[in-house]
């Protein structure tokens, strides 16, 4: 009898095997065939100390010309997966072997043309070939059949833990909100993709939103961390108030689209000020290449665009860490990990093929920090798990965006259970960074699993730094490719000028705010798109530039070439431009040696509309034609237009001179004075002839 049921037992592992792998055939043939099945919900873990039922949701769709008919949905389950060697081979092939299957009429067709969703449940507890003791993750093979043949499958990871995880693995997860410039310098929309990704499943809105509903509430669960881009948030803010697009419609702020903005902001206000579970790193105000900025000397303008960006974040309520930096894209190089630890930065976010840690990784997944010494001291950075990220790009799981979150915690979950309780001090981290360019869909589920799989424990990313204890330490390791794309610099330098233009018209003007946005404007000129082709960022240059220009102009006096005094002091006469309605201030300096200014040569000027006429009395000291220059210059010092130079004619009598002539006349008075009298005294008849 025993006999017997070894020989049923081999036939019955035999006949699914042979189910498993016709059924994969079955499933590569049922994509020319057009039917496709999605994973719509599953469980992200069973447990036996909880809830033991796996639960399946899936769309079945069919896109053929013939109905699918007498279905059934057969879950056949892998051996469990040891290594993420294993994982990795289950991604790209259906599992040979197949340790136990749980199947499920399903009553009813699909219609050409047609889909519809089928839900089943599995008790893993009752399925004595899965580990009732040690906690284990399987791959499951779930595979629609139609009139007995399998028309799709799909391969998913299923978790199921025996027994609650004593020492979770540390995970640092951050989230990216990144914008690119969606109005031109006129404050006109030209991207029209901007407003989209604020609405509800947009790419700005669906992570965001996702993180919020994680990480607020009654069942909050995790830290995470959230870099915005500044950018993001004063366009949504420009949005919500009401906006042009190119064709010169007026949307309201009352408008849907505005509206959808406007709560955008407010949710993201909510997320940032949750300092207890959300760690929020501001980017610089445009989101600079940082190698770029540092090479081409915009170590000035670098600096305004870290603190502009601050101050962005800080507005909505919460209180970005300054000792956190996550570099654009990635991009860094030694100067720049020099530069963010003179700057205080202690945690840097960096991409996983940062540096290359092959050489020091064992069979478990590498540790998620590198240290890094400077001139300037010493910071560390954060390194995703290589094989995680990995899972974020590939296409084939992106388009069953469930299925693809359940596919990174059942990565996570096989690198846990490689040393699911480390000896002391051992202190076992990870680092996740999802891509912005994630499918919206998959958000939601995504940060479900992340924050609240037992065998994780989500922290920010400074506490991952602070509290992780690799068995096997990263050593300090070179950057693998630092970043090299840098701009022209003829465009740095002329950036740089621009910012000493925009300094000057900040003390000029009473309207702060009129000085902030100028500013801003020109950080628009440092995005990475206008590192790569400086054509794209000159408009913002130039729009600077234009407005600069305009009050420079409106204080810069106008002056005759010529002027005459007619007297030894005169007045000359300054007429100033037009200030655009707003209060422009100057200092105007005239510089002459043949002249003294009695009212001083240094006179301020204040102007609010155009036709002011200022009046600076002159008092020559030589007669003739000399020349005065006059330098305009901005309340801080710098000169803002070109020097003027007028010549001064005085008509007036020199005093020397008239004082010479005066002694001459009187010189020759005196001599013909006494040949008169000599005269006289020899011909004394002279006086009676």
């Amino acid at each position: 009898m025993r006999l017997v049921r070894r020989v049923l037992s081999t036939v019955a592992v035999v006949l699914l095997v042979a189910n498993a792998v016709l059924g994969a055939s079955a499933a590569a043939r049922a994509q020319t065939t057009g039917v496709t099945l999605q994973l719509l919900r599953q469980s992200p873990w069973c447990s036996l100390y909880k809830r033991s039922t796996l639960d399946l949701e899936l769309l079945a769709t069919n896109s053929g010309t013939t109905s699918l008919d007498t279905l059934r949905v057969a879950v056949s389950f892998g051996p469990h997966l040891a290594t993420q060697t294993d994982f990795r081979a289950m991604l790209e092939a259906a599992p040979t072997t197949v340790i136990a299957t749980a199947e499920k009429d399903v009553r009813g067709e699909i219609a050409p043309g047609a889909f519809r969703t089928i839900a089943m449940s599995i008790d893993l507890s009752a399925i004595s070939a899965i580990d009732q003791v040690d906690p284990q993750t399987y791959p499951a093979t779930v595979q629609l059949l139609a009139g007995g043949t399998v028309v799709a499958s799909l391969v998913t990871p299923v978790i199921y833990l025996t027994r609650e995880p004593v020492a979770p693995l540390l995970a640092a997860t951050w989230l990216e909100l990144p914008a690119s410039v969606a109005f031109d310098p006129s404050g006109q929309l030209t991207d029209p993709s901007f407003p989209a990704a604020l609405a509800p499943g947009g790419a700005l809105r669906a992570p965001l939103s996702a993180l919020d509903a994680v990480s607020s509430g009654r069942r909050a669960r995790g830290s995470f961390d959230l870099v915005v881009d500044p950018l993001a948030v004063t366009q949504a803010r420009s949005v919500a108030g009401g906006f042009r697009t190119p064709d010169g419609t007026e949307v309201s702020a009352s408008d849907q689209v505005a509206k959808q903005a406007a709560r955008f902001t407010q949710i993201l206000s909510q997320v940032s000020s949750n300092v207890a579970r959300i760690e929020t790193v501001a980017q610089p105000y445009a989101s600079p290449l940082l190698p770029s900025m540092l090479a081409g000397g915009l170590d000035t303008e670098l600096a305004a665009e870290r603190a502009a960006g601050s101050i962005v974040i800080t507005s909505l309520g919460g209180a970005p860490a300054f000792t956190v930096a996550r570099p654009t894209q990635g991009a860094i190089d030694a100067t720049s990990l020099d530069y963010l630890t003179r700057v205080g930065t202690t945690v840097v976010l960096a991409n996983a093929d940062t540096v290359d840690r092959s050489a020091v990784q064992t069979t478990t997944a590498p540790a998620p920090t590198v240290p890094v010494t400077t001139g300037s001291g010493s910071t560390t950075m954060v390194l995703p798990d290589p094989d995680v990220e990995a899972l974020f790009v590939r296409s084939d799981l992106l388009t069953d965006p469930v299925r693809a979150a359940q596919m990174v915690l059942g990565e996570l979950a096989v690198i846990w259970k490689q040393a699911p309780v480390p000896e002391p001090p051992t202190v076992r981290g990870i680092a996740i960074a999802p891509p912005a360019t994630l499918p919206t869909s998959m958000w939601r589920p995504l940060l479900e699993r992340l924050g609240g799989a037992p065998f994780l424990n989500p922290i920010k990313a400074t506490s991952l730094v602070d509290d992780v204890t690799p068995s096997v330490p990263n050593p300090e390791l070179p950057l693998a490719s630092p970043s090299t794309i840098r701009f022209s610099q003829a465009y740095a330098d002329e950036i740089r000028h621009e910012s000493d233009r925009v300094a000057a018209y900040g003390s000029m003007v009473d309207l702060p705010d009129a000085a902030t946005e100028l500013r801003r404007t020109l950080f628009l000129a440092t995005t990475p798109d206008a590192t790569i082709d400086s054509r794209i960022g000159q408009p913002w240059v130039d729009s600077v530039h234009a407005t600069t220009q305009r009050a420079f102009d409106a204080v810069t006096p106008s002056v005759s070439d010529l002027i005459t005094l007619t007297s030894r002091e005169g007045v000359i006469p300054l007429a100033m431009g037009d200030p655009g309605g707003m209060t422009l201030r100057a200092t105007i300096e005239l510089q002459g040696s043949h002249f003294t200014f009695p009212d001083g040569n240094i006179v301020p000027v204040e102007i609010s509309e155009p036709g002011t006429v200022k009046h600076v009395r002159v008092v020559a000291t030589s007669s003739g034609q000399n020349q005065i220059q006059i330098v305009t210059k901005a309340p801080d010092g710098r000169p803002i237009a070109d020097v003027i130079t007028i010549s001064v004619r005085s008509t007036a009598a020199n005093t020397i001179a008239l004082v010479v002539t005066l002694a001459a006349a009187v010189g020759l008075l005196l001599l013909y004075a006494r040949r008169w009298f000599r005269r006289r005294r020899m011909n004394p008849t002279a006086s009676t002839a």
